[in-house]
């Protein structure tokens, strides 16, 4: 036999034997095209690990007259809902959106930072929408002829104790 076929033939029998070990070693399972799939345990969806939720919207080209001049304001604002929020519970971004837009508008003090009015933006946030366990708001404040730079403010406020849906805390509080 020729150099090459012994070379031929104890490829042929590694890949062969290689084939036969993957095949013991890593379980099978059929894809829709009918070829065997190794299944990976690391892609493995694990429904007891605790779902964390979040939800993002922007309040976009809000103007607000502020310290002295109209400001172009684009808030961010994501939060996150307690765990194993009922389906009923989920807030309607809008009304949050409107109730910021709102608190905004009728602000007291006219001379506060932008700092302080975005802490006061993430505590009504949360003492209004019991569904919301964390909360936070990007104020974007475009340049103005007082102040020509581009600057935010960023808070991130969290309840401070478990809220369960339903309790009578809560439902003073609707």
């Amino acid at each position: 036999m020729g150099k090459f076929k012994r070379y031929l033939l104890v490829a042929c029998c590694l890949l062969s034997t290689l084939g036969i070990l993957l095949a013991r070693s890593t379980p099978a399972t059929p894809s829709s095209r009918g070829v065997a799939i190794a299944q990976n345990p690391a892609l493995n969806v694990n429904n007891t690990a605790p779902l964390i939720e979040e939800f993002t919207f922007l309040i976009k080209d809000f103007k607000i007259s502020h310290q002295s001049e109209i400001n172009n304001l684009n808030i961010t604002v994501r939060y996150r809902y307690i765990a194993n929020i009922p389906d009923a519970a989920y807030p309607d971004f809008r009304l949050t959106a409107k109730d910021i837009e709102n608190l905004l508008t009728n602000y007291p003090n006219k001379k506060d930072y932008w700092e302080i009015i975005n802490k006061k933006i993430t505590m009504m946030v949360l003492e209004k929408y019991p569904a919301i366990a964390s909360v936070t708001s990007e104020i974007q404040v475009s340049p103005s002829p007082l102040v020509p730079d581009l600057r935010s403010s960023i808070v991130t406020r969290n309840r401070s104790s478990h809220v369960r849906l339903g309790s009578k805390k809560n439902a003073q509080r609707k």
